[in-house]
């Protein structure tokens, strides 16, 4: 049976519709995509061995191999189409919450744009002497509120943050802490500056004061 091999060999033999082989020091594309593949699987048919002709099964084995390579290369190409896409809707939709703030779970409470401090969190009792307070880097309260009897539930607190002449006050970040009751599920609202891009067409990332925040780690939006 004459291969593929076999061809090129002798090609040097104007055979009608054969080309002749390239010089072993030729340079050129050496990929080979389907039409090339038919083109050559063609050219062996129409010069093997009458007497010793290519197996139907091997052709057909050929052919089966080739389409599924190709198949997953244009699969390839088009989930990452797909996926630049999904990425760019992703990162117009998350624009759109610039300028608004995301409750995340956490701790540590920001100022908004109106100087407000503002959270939330699960009492997991009820308690007569519920206070919360709003602590400095130097550990120093900066701002406390009393609640007093509270039942086991939601809680919100808000601060709100001014200055001497009544204008908003941004006082940095401020850590919370829960007096005279057991709480869980801590979580405050800070404000979303901008949005970036994340590696390998990941969801965006909002940049907040506190850090870095993916929208799925919002609870939240306000």
């Amino acid at each position: 049976m004459t291969t593929t091999s076999d061809i090129f060999q002798t090609s040097s033999t104007n055979y009608a519709g054969l080309t002749q082989a390239q010089p072993e020091n030729a340079t050129g594309d050496n990929t080979l995509d389907q039409d090339s593949f038919l083109r050559l699987m063609t050219t062996q048919l129409k010069f093997q061995d009458p007497f010793d002709p290519m197996d139907n099964q091997a052709m057909v084995a050929q052919l089966a191999q080739f389409s599924s390579v190709a198949g997953i290369s244009e699969m390839k190409q088009s989930l990452s189409e797909i996926a630049a896409v999904l990425g760019n809707n992703q990162l117009s939709e998350a624009k759109e919450w610039i300028g608004h703030s995301i409750l995340v779970p956490g701790n540590i409470s920001v100022a908004d744009k109106n100087g407000q401090y503002s959270g939330e969190f699960e009492l997991t009792s009820a308690t007569d002497n519920l206070s919360i307070d709003l602590l400095n880097d130097a550990g120093e309260i900066v701002m406390f509120v009393e609640l007093g009897q509270q039942d086991a539930g939601p809680v919100e607190f808000n601060f709100d943050s001014k200055d001497e002449s009544g204008q908003p006050l941004d006082q940095g970040r401020l850590r919370v802490r829960i007096n005279g009751g057991s709480a869980s599920n801590l979580a405050t609202w800070v404000p979303v500056a901008s949005v970036k891009t994340s590696e390998s067409n990941g969801p965006p990332i909002l940049v907040t004061p506190i850090g870095n925040v993916f929208p799925a780690e919002a609870l939240k939006i306000g």
